[in-house]
C-alpha cells in the first residue's frame, strides 16, 4: 500500500508576507553593510600575483574624519568632556589611548587576523618592520567612527581605509591600490576601543581572503 504524506498548506496573509519581506530586507542590508568590497583604483591584482609575504605600514590621515564632528580634535575634546562627566579624569585617559591604541591594539589585531587566514595550499602573511620583504602593503585609515553601545542604542564601529602595494625599494610605483573600503566591526561591545579593534580585525580577515583568493 502506498502511503501519501500531505504537507500542511501555508496560507500567508498580506501582513505575514510583509513581515517576511521586511525581515529579508533587513538581513540583506545588514549583510551588505558588513561585507567589505575591494575595488581596484589603480594598478592590478595581476601585478602582485604570487606574492606571499609583505611588510606592512599603517598610516592615519592628518585630517582623519570622525563622523558628526568637525574634526578629530573637536571629537576628542567633546568626547573627553563627556567621559569626564561620568568619571573624573577618564576623558584625558581616553584621548591618550585614542592614539596609543593604534600601535598597541588595532595594528596587532589586524596583523593577527590577516595571518590567521589561509587557503589549502596558500597563505599570504604580513608583519611590521620586515627589512628584507620585497613588497610593502600600506593600510591608510581616513575615517574612524567608534560607534556606540549603551542601554538605549548600539552601533558598530566603522572605518574607511585604502590599501596600496608597492615594491619596497620603489614606493613611488604603486602596483595595486584600492578605492575606499568601508569596514564595520562585528558586535557593538561596550568598550569604544574594543569596537574599533574589532573593525580592524574584520579588515585583516577580509583583506587576507581577498589577496589569497585573487592573487
Amino acid at each position: 500500500m502506498q502511503v501519501i504524506y500531505l504537507l500542511p498548506a501555508f496560507d500567508f496573509t498580506p501582513t505575514m508576507l510583509f513581515k517576511l519581506k521586511a525581515t529579508f530586507l533587513f538581513l540583506a542590508i545588514a549583510f551588505s553593510a558588513n561585507a567589505q568590497i575591494f575595488k581596484t583604483a589603480s594598478g592590478s591584482l595581476e601585478s602582485i600575483e604570487g606574492i606571499e609575504r609583505y611588510n606592512v605600514i599603517f598610516e592615519y590621515a592628518e585630517n582623519l574624519e570622525v563622523p558628526k564632528y568637525e574634526s578629530e580634535h573637536v571629537f576628542l575634546e567633546l568626547y573627553g568632556k563627556k567621559k569626564d562627566k561620568k568619571e573624573v579624569g577618564s576623558g584625558e585617559v581616553f584621548k591618550n589611548l585614542w592614539f596609543s591604541n593604534r600601535e598597541k591594539l588595532f595594528e596587532p589585531k589586524f596583523i593577527q587576523e590577516f595571518n590567521f587566514f589561509n587557503l589549502k595550499e596558500k597563505q599570504v602573511t604580513i608583519a611590521k618592520n620586515i627589512t628584507d620583504a620585497k613588497y610593502t602593503i600600506v593600510v591608510r585609515t581616513s575615517l574612524i567612527d567608534p560607534g556606540n553601545s549603551n542601554f538605549f542604542f548600539k552601533k558598530d564601529a566603522r572605518l574607511e581605509v585604502t590599501i596600496q602595494v608597492y615594491r619596497s625599494d620603489n614606493p613611488n610605483e604603486i602596483l595595486y591600490a584600492t578605492e575606499m573600503v568601508d569596514v564595520h566591526s562585528r558586535g557593538a561591545s561596550k568598550n569604544d576601543y574594543d569596537r574599533i579593534m574589532s573593525a580592524y580585525a574584520e579588515l585583516g580577515r577580509g583583506l587576507s581572503k581577498h589577496l589569497s583568493r585573487k592573487t
